[in-house]
């Protein structure tokens, strides 16, 4: 969603309170959406299985994925606090898609060759959401006819939102299972500011 609204008083900057209050313009840019569909890996990680893909020519769908053994989770970013980790957890990230990543192991399971007819799939998962503001202000003062000068700062992630990514998940991972060690959309707030002459 993009919104720019630029008042419409004191548009011709007369006399001292026209300067201070005319001339001003505000936009912001807002993104949201739904997650990437993430998979579950089996215990091998992406190949070496019996009949799996050996890494030349397979794509990420291609790869083998753990059958669930229970309800398929929805998943959000589960945070355990700002400095232990979350139950069980030995990777040292104290964000996990799941309240206890290490539990929710044993709802998945290799699959099972000639009894197994199809995995888990690669997009078994919803990804997290994501969302994320952007924010400019810029005041233009008029200096003389044919002089201006504007001001101008640009908030990028003007709220100062974390958004943690979306991990590529494997049983051959178990301590760390779940775990979002990365911030992606939500990069830590930037601020630039700038200054213009018109003439």
């Amino acid at each position: 969603m993009f919104l720019v609204y630029q008042p419409a008083f004191f548009k011709g900057q007369s006399g001292f309170m026209g300067r201070a209050l005319g001339g001003w313009t505000f936009a912001t840019i807002f993104s949201a959406g739904s997650g990437v569909p993430t998979q579950v890996g089996t215990t091998f990680g992406d190949y070496q299985a019996f009949g799996a893909c050996d890494g030349v020519g397979c794509g990420d769908y291609d790869m083998e994925n753990a059958v669930p053994i229970g309800p398929v989770p929805h998943v959000h970013a589960n945070g355990c606090g700002k400095v232990e980790l979350c139950p069980g957890q030995t990777n040292g990230y104290p964000v996990n898609y799941f309240p206890n990543g290490v539990n929710q192991v044993s709802n998945w399971r290799n699959p099972i060759l000639g009894i197994d007819t199809r995995d888990g799939g690669a997009g078994i998962l919803g990804g997290l959401a994501y969302w994320n503001m952007d924010f400019s202000i810029k005041k233009s003062i008029r200096v003389a006819e044919s002089v201006n000068l504007e001001f101008q700062g640009v908030f990028a992630n003007v709220l100062n939102h974390n958004q943690w990514t979306d991990n590529y998940l494997g049983l051959y991972n178990a301590g760390g299972f779940g775990a979002l060690g990365a911030v992606g959309e939500g990069e830590p707030r930037n601020i630039e500011l700038g200054l213009r002459v018109r003439f």
